[in-house]
């Protein structure tokens, strides 16, 4: 049994992100997820929007999170060999009532401190030509931004693994010991980990740890999102993200081009009872297209090549950050919905607070941590100059992946990660490999192959 003087429920983008910042300090740091790889659940299936966060409640702490998280993307992703883009977004006004919304936005938006202003249809349509001619006003968001959220969540993880963090993969939490109102063990089928401090970043299933734990009671449940998929033919002719007046209940449909140059629309906004329930349906689905029909009328279903389904963590009250009121040293960093990629960097910094505020030994920095990934693995799509990279390595004249173009270099670099994949869906989330058009179909057999031959 090792000795942790903090332990993290959840290796989503939240959970993994604190374990990035406490991976700075002194502090023995463990980081504990229950499936076989990081981001499996919520992480796994969202827009891969960096709002700036016009959009959010003014005065929450969502809004408070995501602003401080907004200026530094460009660094962080950097730092974590991520892509990201600020490309701005536009929220399309096409009648009037709608055009007589704005105002409220544009409110909204400077009261959390966002650049924003409202422009014409005729601008809306510079800033982004694929915008439908019905437009009648918009309002542009300039520093709305995209990023691979897998990348970025591996990103984390990999770079916490780098400064010690102990990453236990395949590892669910099962129970806990406790001596009077502080966790003393937390406990897996591979055994118990002693911990001084607890972290509850378990995205739906937080109110399970909290209960497990002997924590307050409260409740989160499944927020069904479901999307389509375009191919990079339409998606690379995108310069914006466009999305529509948000109504009472939803912030709506968006068509949001990718950092790999696809196209996703979506998402729903459904709430259920079935955590596992990742199934789409030709009613939503239908209506998530019309709908991102009427904001890019030039839209075409001969352009899909996924659809898919995800669950975001819903709860009330949101953003549930700090100590728990009834287990003196457990923190819960839950109920973090749709904008858990926006905010998570100043949510880990929050938690490293809360921590340090509870008695956590998280102040002292940890001498000579790095701060950056190991030098960033170059992507044969896109590059400006494919034979320097052939002459660097041989490997990157033999293309495993026909549809994203993604190299055998660039598959052998994700092989020898520190947090390497165990399967294809795993090489697909480090290398976008079998993501593209074909959705494997040309790549399959040789990915299994790499993979297995690595195991």
């Amino acid at each position: 049994m090792r000795d942790y003087d903090v332990v993290i429920v959840g290796a989503g983008v939240v959970g993994c992100a604190i374990a990035r910042r406490l991976s700075f300090t002194t502090a023995r740091v463990a980081l504990l997820e229950a499936a076989t790889d990081v981001g499996e659940g919520a992480s796994k299936g969202n827009t891969g929007i960096a709002t700036s966060g016009a959009d959010c409640p003014p005065g929450s702490l969502e809004a408070e999170l995501v602003r401080r998280s907004s200026p530094g993307w460009e660094a962080l992703c950097a730092s974590l060999d991520t892509p990201f883009r600020r490309i701005g977004g536009l929220v399309l006004a096409r009648t009037a009532a709608e055009e007589a919304a704005l105002t409220g936005l544009l409110a909204q938006a400077r009261a959390n401190g966002c650049a924003a202003g409202i422009v014409s249809g005729e601008r809306a349509r510079e800033l982004e030509p694929m915008a439908t001619p019905a437009a009648r006003a918009a309002l542009h968001v300039p520093g709305d931004g995209i990023v691979d959220p897998l990348r970025l969540t591996l990103g984390y993880a990999e770079l916490a693994d780098r400064n010690g963090v102990d990453v236990r993969l395949g590892s669910p939490v099962t129970g806990f010991r406790a001596v009077g109102d502080r966790l003393t063990h937390v406990e897996t089928p591979h055994g118990a980990l002693h911990a001084t401090f607890v972290v509850n970043a378990a995205g739906i299933e937080a109110d399970t740890i909290s209960h497990l734990a002997g924590g307050e009671p409260f409740r989160t449940w499944p927020r069904q999102g479901q999307y389509w998929l375009l191919d990079r033919e339409i998606g690379a002719r995108f310069r914006a993200i466009v999305g529509g007046v948000p109504t009472a209940g939803s912030r709506g449909v968006y068509c949001v081009p990718t950092t790999h140059a696809s196209l996703l629309l979506g998402p729903t906004a459904r709430d259920g009872s079935d955590r596992a329930d990742r199934a789409v349906d030709r009613e939503s689905l239908d209506a998530v297209f019309e709908a991102a029909g009427g904001l890019v009328p030039g839209l075409d279903r001969r352009w899909a090549i996924k659809t898919f389904a995800a669950n975001r963590p819903a709860s009330e009250p949101e953003y549930r950050i700090g100590a728990d009121r009834e287990r003196a040293n457990l923190v819960h960093a839950a109920g973090i919905r749709s904008t858990g990629v926006s905010s998570s960097p100043a949510v880990a910094e929050l938690v490293h607070e809360a921590l340090a505020g509870a008695g956590a030994p998280v102040l002292d920095e940890r001498p000579g941590a790095a701060t950056a990934s190991l030098e960033p693995v170059p992507r044969l799509l896109g590059h400006p100059d494919p034979s320097a990279l052939v002459a660097r390595d041989p490997g990157y004249g033999d293309v495993v992946c026909p549809c994203e173009q993604v190299t055998a270099a660039e598959v052998d670099a994700a092989l020898r990660m520190r947090l390497p994949p165990r399967s294809v869906d795993g090489l697909r989330k480090r290398t976008h490999a079998a993501a593209g058009r074909c959705q494997g179909a040309m790549c399959l057999a040789a990915l299994v192959r790499r993979v297995e031959a690595r195991a």
